[in-house]
């Protein structure tokens, strides 16, 4: 976008009333410097020069931005707000990524902008699938993405401020604002002028969101997060399940170290089904077993069996599935944190409120509140019918592990016992099967 280049140069060098010998003394460059980027006859300019006839022209953060921006070509910087590097061996999700095509082609229409929230359980591939996504919707967007890290589940998340400075950054703008108003109205006028696709990554709440949505149109904004984000008005919702048993595959081929898994479809499909088809889970079963050569795949898969040891088998270096469970358990409410971990009192296939208000000794009002608390963070999903529940199968090893950590020896007990006369009062095939087994 040269001509837009030069158009913005001449534009701002006869606002300032300079003449192009004027700006080039003024800049240290060459005259045919500066009348070759009005001409736009300078396919790749040099970004230090375009910064310093910026710097002379005294430029608003705006207008310095605009013109950054257009000599790149539209494209965004290349530092701070880049996209991480896509999975190479990403796999499956083909109905989802259609859904995002379909969103990043209404977006990329004149006065629309889509904003789309990919939600799930804990290591489900909720980030994996949206930088994916944005990978392959990029070249619909002029400006490029920008990504930002919101950390929702970390101790300290990315606040707004931190949030601004990285997506100012990525647009151009060198000059921190004053204060955080400041660069949140910089940032929505620079937006305003720019079709894009933002990906904000692992979003604790709506409050983190909401401030950092463009306001312009053009836009596709990516949210990933285990909240279901309710409040967020006008987005689209996309939960995410687990792999199927042919995307799991599909996962295990690609996978570094997969190879020897693959070999052995008998080996591969008891290993998809002991990870509950967790995309994290897989990972890091694979993982693990490439820098164990001497592990074959059947022999991880029998100590994978062990249900005590389980979790502590699914971990490989930073990929650990018990430490993503556990960043979500510790946001929850101590109230809504008890719910769950006496979830791992009764293995059952499906859980209703009646069922969760025997094991907590609650009205079954208050339980189907914190049942529903628990689905809007992404610690239990939703079942085949209106108030049913389901927990993940690693989900609930963990609530079980919580469960011994967490409660007296009799309050599990009073827990089970309270559910075993709820169940014979009911019947217990009513509410799915036997929760002593």
């Amino acid at each position: 976008m040269t001509g837009r280049l030069g158009a913005l140069l001449r534009r701002h060098r006869a606002a300032a009333g300079l003449t192009q010998e004027e700006l080039a003394d003024l800049a240290g460059v060459a005259v045919r410097t500066v009348r070759n980027l009005e001409l736009g006859r300078v396919a790749r300019p040099q970004r230090r020069t375009v910064q310093e006839l910026a710097d002379r022209l005294r430029l608003s953060e705006p207008d310095r931005s605009r013109l950054l921006t257009a000599a790149r070509g539209g494209g965004w910087d290349d530092g701070a707000g880049s996209l991480p590097g896509d999975l190479a061996d990403f796999a499956g999700r083909a109905g989802e990524l259609r859904r995002l095509a379909g969103a990043a082609e209404a977006a990329g229409r004149a006065g629309v902008s889509r904003v789309v929230v990919v939600s799930g359980v804990p290591g489900v591939g909720k980030s994996s699938l949206v930088v994916h996504a944005a990978h392959e919707q990029a070249h619909r967007f002029p400006g490029g993405p920008l990504f930002v890290d919101l950390r929702g589940m970390d101790d300290e998340p990315t606040t707004l401020a931190q949030a601004l400075d990285q997506l100012l950054t990525a647009l151009g703008v060198t000059a921190a604002p004053p204060s955080t108003d400041a660069g949140l109205t910089l940032w929505r006028t620079l937006a305003a002028d720019r079709r894009g696709l933002l990906v904000l990554d692992d979003a604790r709440d709506e409050a983190q969101v909401r401030p950092l949505l463009p306001g312009g149109p053009g836009w596709l904004v990516l949210v990933s997060s285990r909240n279901a984000l309710a409040g967020l008005v006008g987005a689209d919702r996309m939960p995410l399940g687990v792999l199927s048993d042919a995307e799991t595959r599909a996962l295990l081929a690609a996978s570094v170290g997969g190879g020897r898994i693959a070999v052995d479809s008998q080996a591969a499909a008891e290993l998809g089904r002991l990870c509950g088809g967790l995309p994290l889970a897989l990972r890091a079963a694979v993982n693990r077993l490439a820098v164990r050569p001497e592990w074959s795949a059947q022999c991880f898969v029998e100590r994978l069996r062990d249900e005590r040891r389980r979790l502590d088998l699914l971990r490989a270096g930073d990929i650990q599935v018990r430490g993503a469970f556990e960043r979500s358990y510790r946001l929850l409410d101590p109230a809504v944190r008890r719910t769950f971990r006496l979830l791992g009192a009764a293995p059952l296939a499906q859980y209703t409120a009646p069922v969760a208000a025997a094991l907590s000794g609650e009205p079954v009002p208050v339980a189907e509140d914190r049942l529903d608390r628990l689905v809007d963070a992404g610690m239990l999903g939703v079942g085949t019918a209106p108030g049913r529940y389901v927990l993940h199968p690693l989900l609930a090893l963990f609530a079980a592990e919580r469960l011994a950590g967490d409660e007296a020896i009799g309050e599990r007990e009073a827990a089970r016992c309270r559910l075993a006369a709820h169940l014979r009062s009911r019947g217990a095939l009513a509410e799915g099967a036997d929760p002593l087994k």
